[in-house]
């Protein structure tokens, strides 16, 4: 009976809301309709000028599926075969962070920055986004904002990405841990006194990566020689008990303190625009611990025999930032003083280090052209002597938008190229300071149904610092120049849409830094609606390709991409696509790898690692705030 009640009572909870929900999504009378709530994205760098720019949050449907990071931002790269898995950008800039890292960042695609935005919404807003694939290939991103109060406001953005190829399923003790396994989260609350001349943002951001490190196939051509599901449980890799984790936290509070203003007490201006200067505190506790262990380390690998062991490295640091801001007419100038100081661990030895630095920004306005530089400065510590000069004028003409600047600076290499305590290599290095010397500009225009944006990059580096070999870590004490141009071509019509890159580059020292010379990125859809216009509807296919290089393999022990002489030659993957969209509510599916044993079996994503085959996957975005 009472089994008989418990069914009863689920069934009377479950079918209502079944119902309300398929009225609110699917019902399109006019009694239910769709009113999509605004949401705005605020940044902080705009809040430090006082600025009030605002930018909505897309809820278009194209491109929707690509939840994997590394495509949306990093593009073109290599990774060892999976999502939330080691990356190397094979496009970016030799710029360096003027602050004192540990360096390892080969994950730095997947993890939140340190930045910090605020959502503005007048009602509750959670946007859900799932992706699932075969063998447990998962991807779950949910982002929460409301007003709990007029002034105070709260978020949240989560991520979770899971990945275990079969491939590499003779692994050791396999059972114990995923392939790749990331957490990301990131909580903010903001809030301001009735004139605003008092405001506080607070922000926590967590981040863990843990990942199998199989070292790569260690027999390519057996690997190639199998096909379809031969290749299962015969692909034996370099490191069968490896294991590296990735773990991240900051907490960070910053104050604003604003005289003047426009506030009475009969009138309350809440709007940023009101004053024209502000003090600033900024403070943050970081913490970032490394970990890499081998249970059964194999002399092939390390270049001797060793017992089982585990390596660590961890840095704590604790920056304080003082700031004032003053806005002269049209124009803006920010100077501040930060002071930073950091505790590094590494396997039982510690090492502390002062730092200050001195920061200068500034906004200039003359008729239709903005100029924004920044200067930074590292005045004691392991920075001392370090600066990083930076501007950029941006203007526009009609239908098109210019943009120019330039980057001057000399840096101190990252704490783990002077110097890394491992059980497997260690090193000691005195490493000159990198300089790199760069001007960049960007022209944009939209015309009907088109735009096009062409970007140059012109770089030159000196003492720049490379991996090589299987354990060396080297300093190129010559001028290195790099030169980077990007064509970017979008065109969208009420029933066909593209999305065209071009990447072109060349390298004076390939052996220094390898990239290839030409990368390509395309996507092209057709769209149209369905039951009276009401269900949007896309097919399309989207791939990408780069050109042969000698490409660097990735060393699970140094985390870190060493330089080899082995070419690589990239196979486009081809996905094929649909996708549809009903008020809010997005869902598609992906055919990923869909030409894989048409054109050979030998694909990889970098040296000795295998792209992930043929999979089916399934896309959800739902945006609840209707």
């Amino acid at each position: 009976m009472a089994h008989k009640f418990k069914r009863f009572l689920l069934s009377a909870l479950i079918l209502p809301a079944h119902f309300i929900a398929y009225a609110q999504l699917l019902d399109t009378s006019s009694a239910h309709n769709y009113n999509p709530t605004d949401v705005q994205v605020q940044h902080m760098e705009d809040m430090e000028f006082l600025e009030d720019h605002e930018t909505n949050l897309d809820t278009s449907l194209n491109l929707f599926y690509n939840y994997y990071p590394a495509y949306q931002n990093t593009f073109p790269f290599i990774d060892l075969g999976l999502e939330a898995t080691p990356v190397l950008s094979l496009s970016q800039s030799n710029q360096q962070q003027l602050k004192l890292r540990l360096g390892a960042d080969q994950m730095s695609p997947y993890f939140y920055n340190d930045k910090i935005h605020l959502y503005q919404t007048d009602k509750p807003f959670t946007r859900l986004n799932y992706s699932q694939g075969a063998n447990e290939m998962l991807s779950i991103v949910a982002t929460h904002a409301q007003q709990i109060s007029e002034r105070l406001s709260f978020g949240v953005d989560y991520r979770r990405i899971k990945n275990q190829n079969f491939y590499f399923s003779n692994l050791e003790n396999f059972s114990r841990v995923r392939m790749g396994n990331l957490f990301n989260t990131k909580f903010y609350t903001s809030y301001y006194s009735p004139d605003r001349k008092y405001e506080m943002v607070t922000s926590y951001i967590w981040n863990r990566s843990k990942n199998v490190e199989f070292g790569g196939i260690s027999s390519d051509s057996s690997f190639n020689a199998q096909i379809g599901r031969d290749k299962l449980n015969n692909n034996q890799v370099n490191y069968t008990n490896g294991l590296g984790t990735l773990a991240q936290n900051q907490f960070k509070l910053i104050q604003y303190f604003r005289p003047g203003g426009l506030s009475t007490d009969s009138t309350l201006d809440a709007s940023l625009s009101q004053f024209d200067q502000q003090f600033f505190i900024s403070s943050a506790l970081k913490n970032e611990r490394l970990e890499f262990e081998d249970k059964s380390p194999d002399s092939l690998n390390y270049g001797f025999s060793m017992l089982p062991f585990k390596d660590s490295s961890y840095h704590r640091s604790i920056e304080n930032e003082i700031g004032y801001m003053k806005k002269i007419g049209n124009n803006s100038i920010l100077s501040s003083v930060i002071h930073d100081f950091n505790s590094i661990y590494q396997n039982t030895v510690r090492e502390t280090f002062q730092n200050v630095y001195f920061n200068v920004k500034g906004i200039f306005k003359l008729n239709k052209i903005n100029f924004r530089p920044e200067a930074k400065l590292g005045v004691l510590g392991y920075n001392a002597g370090d600066y990083s000069i930076h501007g950029v004028a941006l203007t526009s003409l009609n239908n098109s938008k210019i943009s120019g600047g330039f980057l001057l600076q000399k840096v101190e290499p990252t704490f783990m190229q002077q110097e890394f305590r491992s059980n497997a290599v260690q090193w000691k290095n005195d490493f000159s300071k990198i300089s790199v010397n760069q001007l960049h500009g960007t022209v944009s225009t939209s015309l009907i149904n088109h735009s096009l944006e062409i970007g140059i990059t012109a770089e030159k580096t000196n003492g720049i610092i490379f991996y090589q070999d299987e354990n060396q870590i080297a300093q190129y004490n010559d001028d290195l120049s790099w030169l980077r141009a990007i064509i970017s071509h979008h065109f969208t019509h009420d029933n066909f849409g593209s999305d065209l890159n071009l990447t072109f580059q060349k390298t004076s020292n390939q052996e220094v830094l390898p990239r290839p010379n030409t990368a390509i990125s395309g996507n092209v859809y057709t769209q149209f609606r369905l039951f009276q216009k009401n269900l949007k509807v896309q097919l399309g296919v989207r791939s990408f390709w780069f050109s042969s290089f000698n490409s660097p393999k990735y060393n699970p022990y140094t985390r870190a991409w060493h330089n080899t002489n082995q070419s690589f030659e990239s196979t486009p993957p081809i996905q094929v696509y649909t996708n549809a969209q009903v008020k809010s509510f997005c869902f598609g599916i992906e055919f990923f790898h869909t030409q894989q044993g048409l054109m050979g079996e030998d694909y990889y994503s970098s040296p000795g690692y295998p792209m992930m085959p043929r999979s089916l996957r399934l896309n959800i975005r739902w945006d609840l705030n209707n």
